[in-house]
Formats: C-alpha cells, sequence, structure tokens
C-alpha cells in the first residue's frame, strides 16, 4: 500500500479529488525529490506532499504541487513571493523523441512526447493542468486509453511540426505550431527550435511519412532515466488513464540539411 503523507494544512489547500488520486496512484510515481534531487518511487518510498502558492501576473493564485522523501521533508504548505505566469509554462517544454511502427510491419513514424518542465501545477482560480486545457481549446483532442495505440490515432488538423538540421546529424530543431483559423484561436507556439538529439534516422522518418505523432502532458518521463519502449508505452497509457494526455497525428514538415 503506498505511503503518500499529507498534512492538515496541504489536504485543506487540495481538492478532495486531488487528495484520493495523489493516495491511490498513479501520480505521482516515479518522480524527483525536491529536497535532495534523487528519484523518488510512491509505490516503494513514503512520500511527502509539498505544497508551495504562487502569485500569478493577474492576481490570482498557483498551487504548485511537488514531492519529497519522508525522510527529506514533511507535507508542508508554504507561499511563494515568484510569480507564475501560466502563458509562460506553456512554452517551457521537455520533449523526448520516439519512433515506432503505426502497423505491425508498417511503417516506421516518428513521435515526440512532451511534457511541462515544471511539477504538476493546479490552478486554484483557473482550470487545473492550464496547459492541457490550452491545448484542448485549440483543437488536440484529449486521449483515452483506447486511443493512443498509434494504429487509431486521430490526425489532428492545423497542428504541425517544423523539423530543421541541428549543428550536428543527431540533432533536430523542434518547433511545434497550431495554427487554428478563427478570432477566438490566437495561433499558438507550443515550442520553437527547441533541439532534440534523436539521431537522423527520426528525422528520415518524419520526412517519408509526413507526419508526426504527438503526445503532450503530465507523462512522468522527465525524471525517469530508463527510457526502453516499454516505460514509454507504460507510462503514456498511464497518463492518458489519469485524464492527463492530448494528442493526435499532426503534419510534419522536414526542412533538408
Amino acid at each position: 500500500m503506498r505511503d503518500v503523507r499529507i498534512s492538515a494544512e496541504v489536504l485543506a489547500a487540495l481538492t478532495p479529488d486531488k487528495v484520493r488520486a495523489l493516495r491511490a496512484g498513479p501520480e505521482p510515481g516515479r518522480t524527483q525529490c525536491v529536497r535532495c534531487e534523487q528519484i523518488a518511487d510512491a509505490d516503494l518510498d513514503p512520500i511527502s506532499v509539498v505544497v508551495i502558492r504562487h502569485p500569478t501576473p493577474g492576481g490570482g493564485t498557483v498551487t504548485n504541487i511537488v514531492f519529497a522523501h519522508a525522510e527529506c521533508s514533511p507535507s508542508t504548505l508554504s507561499d511563494s513571493d515568484v510569480p507564475v505566469d501560466v502563458e509562460q509554462v506553456m512554452t517551457r517544454m521537455h520533449l523526448i523523441p520516439t519512433l515506432a511502427h503505426r502497423q505491425p510491419n508498417g511503417p516506421v513514424i516518428t513521435g515526440l512526447l512532451m511534457e511541462p518542465l515544471i511539477p504538476i501545477v493546479e490552478a486554484v482560480e483557473a482550470p487545473a493542468n492550464a496547459y492541457l486545457q490550452t491545448f484542448l481549446s485549440h483543437g488536440l483532442p484529449l486521449l483515452g486509453p483506447y486511443d493512443v495505440d498509434m494504429e487509431y490515432l486521430a490526425t489532428v488538423p492545423d497542428w504541425r511540426a517544423v523539423l530543421a538540421p541541428g549543428e550536428s546529424p543527431e540533432e533536430t530543431r523542434v518547433t511545434i505550431l497550431c495554427e487554428r483559423p478563427g478570432e477566438e484561436h490566437q495561433p499558438l507556439a507550443v515550442i520553437s527550435d527547441l533541439v532534440v538529439r534523436p539521431g537522423p534516422q527520426w528525422r528520415q522518418a518524419a520526412a517519408a511519412t509526413g507526419e508526426l505523432a504527438l503526445y503532450a502532458g503530465l507523462i512522468g518521463l522527465r525524471q525517469t532515466r530508463d527510457r526502453d519502449m516499454m516505460t514509454v508505452a507504460r507510462a503514456i497509457f498511464a497518463a492518458a488513464r489519469a485524464g492527463n494526455l492530448c494528442g493526435g497525428l499532426i503534419t510534419a514538415a522536414v526542412i533538408s540539411p
């Protein structure tokens, strides 16, 4: 049974649904202790929930939920003077490139896993997971466990990836844009010219198919050192089951060297 420790003051700051989710899992799973910066596994180690409240530029409050080994820190609630701008959070993404077959013996599909560089952010005075809400409002659909298989992954219009060569053959510069038309939806630059190092085969596969499988959300792989395909697949399905995953097949434009 998981040993997730939540103090009375933290309990009062979180919604009942969030408390139940933290105690039952699967999140946070394997995460990084904010005190010793080593891996903490909520399924194996006693874990303390640490909550830090930040002001937002509009006068609101954002609650940042992070985790620590119980031996490193008790569960605490604190207020920070450092503001958090959710719009800037949108552009601070961590990318994990993948390659997989969409169907057995079918073409290899370039994949990209995208998750925020900050830990879980829950807005008290705005919808939780603001980056997911932004993705949804720009037409990137929420994925359930039966939607994530590349064989059934839906094509998403108006989203595209631009893949350009980097300074070495191993590097690719990635830009992801949503150009959904309409006055209510301003063009969204999700990431701009961010470098990944998957090797030349990754960009070649995208050029061959003209598409990219994008998975975006709270995937939980940023601190995970073991990223074999089974680990990646389990993380994607866990995020989908928790309602923390958006994605689909998007157009990929590959710029030649």
